[in-house]
């Protein structure tokens, strides 16, 4: 595995420091990351009215990635893709998905969420989310780690009577576009 990683990142160095502009885009799948309990969540009954605080989809999870990477690169961009679908087996609400990232000595609630996306969901009817989002950079910096820890949450939901049951989440896509470039001391 260490092998792999070291040969990915010079890699890296060879095609950063080649012609061009000296860039290096990666896109990292980071729902490869999760397993499948984490991907497909259900979320159970929700009480009518307002919920009292976040229902989690995917709590504080690390995620392990190429060691090395900020030896050779700095990044200059990230940009987050989620796709998924919350669904109600019956009633209906609305609420907001929201997904952190942290370093790996921070938990990730405690950290501005990294996308804030608005969802609805009714019985028969799921609501698809897409999101898109450039990060900032500190939270772009998180890439050239070897670690970070990520969560994600429903919250600030209103749920109209009866309530709502069989609540469940599904991601189908979480992405992160990575825009590396040669660290100037190279």
């Amino acid at each position: 595995m260490r092998i792999r990683a070291w040969i990915l990142v010079a890699v890296a160095a060879l095609a950063l420091a080649g012609c061009g502009d000296h860039r290096l885009v990666l896109t990292v799948d980071v729902l490869s990351y999760l397993d499948d309990s984490q991907r497909n969540v259900a979320v159970g009954a929700l009480p009518e009215g307002a919920q009292p605080g976040p229902v989690p989809i995917i709590d504080d999870q690390t995620i392990n990635l190429i060691s090395g990477m900020g030896d050779v690169a700095e990044v200059q961009s990230v940009t987050l893709r989620l796709e998924g679908q919350i669904t109600a087996a019956s009633g209906s609400g609305s609420g907001r998905l929201r997904l952190y990232l942290s370093d790996e000595q921070t938990p990730p609630l405690a950290a501005v969420p990294v996308l804030d996306v608005p969802v609805q969901f009714a019985a028969g009817a799921p609501d698809t989310v897409s999101a898109e989002a450039a990060c900032a950079p500190d939270v772009a910096a998180l890439f050239l780690k070897q670690k970070m820890r990520m969560a994600m949450v429903v919250d600030s939901g209103m749920v109209a009577p009866p309530g709502a049951t069989g609540v469940a989440m599904s991601l189908q896509k979480l992405e992160a576009i990575v825009v590396a470039g040669r660290k100037k001391s190279l």
